[in-house]
């Protein structure tokens, strides 16, 4: 009777997770600010941004010298490749220099937000990412690994 009962409280915890995972909501701020640039980090342990070096020890994803003229739509384009190249990561929201992918965990469904800013100015070449988890206080690191392998994808297209 006790391994029943176990079963169907775990069942029912599993049945909880993958509803917070699937029924989370894209953040009503999500996007790019109006002066450029992307919304900080929360104070929790489930957030990057390349923009403002978060968490600390975040290098920046400068632009390299054969992308510095390229058009930001072209930029934008290479950067939604190589997110799609993201195991279960698709691009969502585009725009004119910002881009928004979601990627959802394997197991509970969690949906975590990629978002992307391309920034060419005359004092900033960059591409600016910010990856965050919609609930949790934490991501196990997923957020750190995902935009580590972005970086690598970007420097292998010669992007960054």
């Amino acid at each position: 009777m006790t391994m029943k009962r176990n079963a169907g409280w775990a069942a029912g915890v599993g049945a909880m997770l993958v509803s917070a995972g699937c029924g989370s909501h894209v953040p009503p701020d999500a996007g790019p600010l109006p002066g450029g640039g992307l919304r900080p980090c929360p104070t929790t342990a489930n957030c990057v941004h390349t923009g403002h070096g978060h968490p600390p020890g975040t290098e920046p994803f400068q632009l390299s010298a054969s992308r510095r003229s390229q058009p930001v739509g072209a930029l934008l384009d290479e950067v939604a490749a190589a997110l799609e190249t993201l195991p279960r990561t698709v691009v969502v929201d585009r725009r004119a220099s910002y881009l928004r992918a979601e990627s959802t965990s394997l197991i509970f469904r969690f949906v975590d937000d990629v978002e992307v800013v391309v920034q060419v100015g005359q004092d900033r070449r960059e591409v600016v990412v910010r990856s965050a988890s919609r609930v949790g206080r934490s991501d196990l690191g997923v957020n750190p690994r995902r935009v580590r392998a972005l970086r690598r994808a970007l420097e292998l297209q010669g992007v960054i």
